[in-house]
């Protein structure tokens, strides 16, 4: 079944917002379907895919430190990107071979620890991991330290990687404008209407333009229901894009963006106007220049399932004529 923005842009789709990356609002809020909570695992019992993770971080090593190349390609997924201390970027599994084996060639005595400061599963398929490279490419000179932030997909049941950066410590840093950029095309403004509501937002740089700030509002018989915003920025601690959202009734929400191919996942977890802890995962997807798609998932509201919303698609609105 397909699902346009105009069937589900009522009070549900405001509700998710603020649990699933935009902004939330309690005083909208629908019941939930019943679904039973969530079975939390013992805390002596380790998560698989975490562990999936760390053998796969631990077969780079060894595959590493034997110079295999084609060990340490098989890691990665077909069309996975490495992109590299210099910002060199590096496509699919072939060219990654490629690229460590001229490496290995060039110095054959280079040798690297890895230490893995978090792995945070984000979905059943996708699952981030961070940590920290120390490297020597000749043996008796200085190492180099450098972070990496990984994502990993799983595929036919096992973990691969879909994408690394590396960031040289003592390297020439993007600005945060530059980090932005990937995410340009959101600015401008966006309109969506069904016969009952209207959701507005509209999105510009800020004054440093080291910010993106996001405003919207819900529109239900004419008045203004819900209104809020939300600033996206980068985040040097975690090495990622990260947004902080506000609803006009106190609600809040931080998120952590993640960018796979067309799509950026969002995984956010606030407060909302009710008190209730919230959490949930967004996904924002690029189709051109005046057209986006949305959806949200995993939302939890003060401990108890929400629905799930299907993809929808939102235009973007033109200026009205001068004059």
């Amino acid at each position: 079944m397909h699902y346009s923005m105009k069937t589900v842009v009522t009070p549900l789709i405001a509700t998710a917002i603020l649990s699933a990356g935009w902004i939330g609002f309690a005083q909208v809020q629908e019941k939930p379907k019943e679904k039973p909570a969530p079975t939390k695992k013992p805390a002596e019992v380790k998560d698989p895919d975490e562990e999936a993770i760390r053998r796969s971080a631990a077969a780079f090593a060894t595959a590493y430190k034997a110079h295999d190349a084609k060990a340490v390609a098989e890691l990665f997924a077909l069309k996975a990107e490495f992109t590299d201390e210099d910002g060199e970027l590096i496509k699919g599994r072939e060219a990654i071979q490629q690229n460590f084996a001229e490496m290995f060639k060039k110095f054959p005595d280079s040798k690297i620890e890895v230490e893995i400061t978090s792995i945070r599963v984000l979905t059943p398929n996708i699952a981030l991991e961070e940590g920290i490279v120390r490297g020597q490419p000749v043996p008796d000179e200085a190492t180099n330290v450098s972070s990496y932030v990984v994502i990993h997909v799983k595929v036919d049941g096992h973990w691969l990687i879909a994408s690394v950066s590396d960031f040289e410590a003592d390297s020439e840093e993007l600005t945060p404008n530059d980090h932005l950029q990937p995410l340009a095309w959101m600015v401008g403004d966006w309109l969506d209407e069904s016969a009952d509501s209207t959701v507005k937002s509209s999105c510009h740089w800020d004054e440093s333009e080291n910010y993106l700030l996001m405003d919207f509002s819900l529109q239900i018989a004419g008045s203004v229901s819900a209104s809020g915003s939300m600033r996206i920025g980068w985040d040097p601690l975690s090495g990622q894009l990260k947004s902080w959202s506000f609803d006009a009734d106190s609600g809040y929400a931080e998120g952590l963006w993640i960018r796979i191919d067309d799509e950026w996942i969002v995984r956010s977890h606030g407060v909302n106007a009710a008190g209730k802890v919230t959490s949930g995962i967004s996904v924002f997807r690029f189709i051109d220049n005046d057209t986006m798609t949305w959806r949200a998932y995993d939302r939890v509201i003060g401990g108890e399932p929400a629905e799930d919303i299907p993809e929808n698609v939102i235009k973007r609105h033109a200026p009205a004529p001068a004059g």
